[in-house]
């Protein structure tokens, strides 16, 4: 089975390249962008693009940039801690995330926490609603958060300062820059946040004990043009962080955790025409934990870490401009280690096929296949079939189907005691109908999403009382997603807003009961207003209450207000800005027994040069 799936791959690869063996060196006058996945192969899925401005307002957190402008729901720690997405009601295993193309969430523990992730190392955010485990792979199952760098062979050269200082001595730095020409590229970037983070627990006479935390980060981004048909690219992420863990309402810590993760991906991609192109990929990620006890003792801790090695080809042709082809054949080994498991390793062999089909003006389609084989398990064969039709020039309407999973982790698996080697990959069926109106100053996105899983990884108490992970679970989550967003301006004056609501009823099929950690309503909206330097926003925040084992996270309603000016008179022109975070001092907590701030404040400046 696996060489008739490997067989079929390499005929569709070696077609096209056989047809291109006499056929002279091609001159690629015009900019080629490679097939973005993202966009060309997401017919029927919705998808929300990152503002730079919006990433710029919450650059101390990747975790405050998405749940103030996604559908996304976060459950954290406490501010800083770990935080972990519920994306249409699904675990945080279920989000995928993913840089550069590949997907990095945890091979260890299957999550990504996004309070380890720079807000500051990516020139674009996207993200995607709807299962996506054919493109992107395990845990693409509630949707996936796409963190990209943008290699661009155009002359330009800046630098970009960003400072920030808040209140519990929260600091930020970072320094991006850029120089490129139509040869070469180069983008060298630091960050760095730190905070006390000992804020006063609303309502009680407690503080956020023992929440210190700091981390940076440093990226390179690389490209260069061999020749005509050519490009050489090369990215670099690397991020360290140290936390101490907050406090409870009910009991103090002395907990703390080091996180180190080092991503390296380097891309030859070789065009055959302006419509076809291979693109090698290998990439190598180290993943690394370090949990303490009592953070006054490093001597004594527990260890995890991961290596991965990825390889992948990856051919596109868009063979007319109604019929567009992907093909991808990809290889990756994984070693992980810990005090808590001994040395294992995993070899996955993967083969993607990506179909897009233009049938008339109004009326187009995509399909996808993926099939993945290693030893461990038996990996579901997954399709993916969205469909798109244009009623007029306002209106579209959308369809899609798809089949996703999630591999058991290594924590799942090996795990001492409890470790389960007899885990069945999870496996989920979805189904969504999507509406878009789109008029000069409105566009408005409405989404009707099923979701039905099974075969759900949970860990519970065993025979010999330890907990170990079964596949006991099925569950379904029916929801509708509502995105608006509205623009106009007159003179010098400009409006925006941007608003986003869900509603997601997600239960266990088993118990009939609600799901943990998924509110079922959530909304958020954004507003803004410029004149000329001067410009102001107000973002609000709402999430219903939340079922939680035994207990319910009740609602809250958070709010940040901000201004920021330009300096006309000063040569850069740099931007200052004041910002209230939670403006209505609101007592609220994400994740019960774990309060977040009051009232804060913060104070950024931005250069550019």
């Amino acid at each position: 089975m696996v060489k008739k799936y490997v067989t079929f791959l390499c005929f569709l690869i070696s077609v096209n390249l056989v047809a291109q063996k006499d056929s002279v060196v091609v001159k690629l006058d015009e900019i080629f962008l490679p097939i973005s996945k993202v966009k060309d192969f997401s017919k029927g899925y919705f998808k929300t693009k990152i503002s730079d401005s919006l990433i710029g307002r919450n650059i101390n957190s990747l975790t405050d940039v998405l749940k103030f402008n996604s559908f996304i729901y976060f459950k954290e720690n406490g501010l800083g801690m770990v935080s972990s997405p519920s994306f249409r009601g699904t675990n945080a295993s279920q989000t995928a995330v993913i840089w550069n193309g590949i997907n990095i969430n945890s091979q260890l523990n299957g999550q990504t926490d996004f309070n380890t992730i720079s807000s500051n190392s990516f020139d674009n955010i996207t993200v995607r609603s709807g299962g996506g485990s054919v493109l992107f792979g395990s845990g693409a199952i509630g949707g996936t958060v796409h963190l990209n760098n943008t290699i661009e062979f155009l002359k330009q050269q800046n630098h970009q300062i960003l400072l920030n200082y808040g209140s519990f001595n929260t600091s930020h730095f970072s320094y991006n820059f850029k120089k490129a020409n139509a040869k070469s590229y180069l983008k060298l970037g630091v960050g760095y946040n730190n905070s006390y983070n000992d804020f006063e627990y609303l309502n009680s006479n407690l503080f956020n004990e023992n929440g210190s935390f700091y981390n940076y980060n440093v990226d390179v981004n690389f490209g260069y043009k061999l020749n005509s048909n050519n490009e050489l690219k090369i990215f670099s992420n690397s991020f360290f962080s140290d936390r101490n863990l907050s406090r409870t309402l009910n009991a103090p810590s002395n907990d703390s955790y080091k996180d180190l993760s080092l991503k390296n991906l380097v891309e030859w991609v070789h065009y055959f025409s302006p419509k076809e192109s291979l693109n090698t990929r290998f990439a190598y990620i180290f993943d690394e934990y370090k949990f303490f006890d009592d953070y006054t003792n490093e001597a004594i801790f527990s260890i995890g870490s991961a290596k991965r090695k990825i390889l992948k080809l990856d051919y596109n042709n868009s063979i007319s401009r109604k019929i567009q082809l992907n093909g991808i054949l990809g290889f990756e080994t994984t070693k992980a280690e810990g005090t808590s498991f001994s040395t294992n390793k995993r070899d996955v062999f993967s083969a993607i096929f990506s179909y897009n089909h233009l049938l008339s003006k109004k009326l187009s389609y995509g399909l996808q296949f993926r099939k993945e084989f290693l030893k461990e398990y038996n990996s579901p064969l997954l399709y993916s079939l969205g469909i798109e039709q244009k009623i007029n020039k306002h209106y579209i309407i959308s369809f899609n189907t798809s089949k996703n999973f999630r591999i058991p982790t290594f924590n799942d698996l090996y795990w001492q005691p409890g470790g389960n080697l007899d885990l069945k990959p999870e496996k989920s069926y979805q189904f969504e109908i999507g509406n878009s109106l789109t008029f000069k100053n409105l566009s408005v996105s409405l989404n009707g999403f099923y979701i039905k899983s099974s075969d759900l990884i949970q860990w519970v108490p065993n025979q010999t009382g330890n907990w170990s992970p079964l596949n006991v679970n099925s569950a379904k989550n029916i929801g509708l997603e509502l995105a608006l967003n509205f623009k106009k301006s007159f003179d010098d004056h400009n409006f925006s807003l941007q608003s986003n609501y869900s509603y997601t009823n997600a239960k266990d099929l088993k118990t009939n009961k609600r799901l943990i950690s998924v509110p079922i309503n959530r909304a958020n909206f954004l507003f803004d207003y410029s004149f000329k330097e001067f410009k102001i926003y107000y973002q609000h925040l709402f999430n219903g209450n939340v079922a939680y084992l035994v207990n319910t996270i009740p609602s809250f309603s958070v709010a940040n207000l901000g201004v920021n000016y330009q300096l006309p008179f000063l040569k850069n022109k740099p931007i200052i800005g004041f910002k209230i975070n939670n403006i209505y001092n609101k007592y609220y907590q994400n994740t019960l027994s774990r309060p977040m701030p009051g009232v804060n404040y913060q104070i950024t400046t931005n250069f550019n040069f």
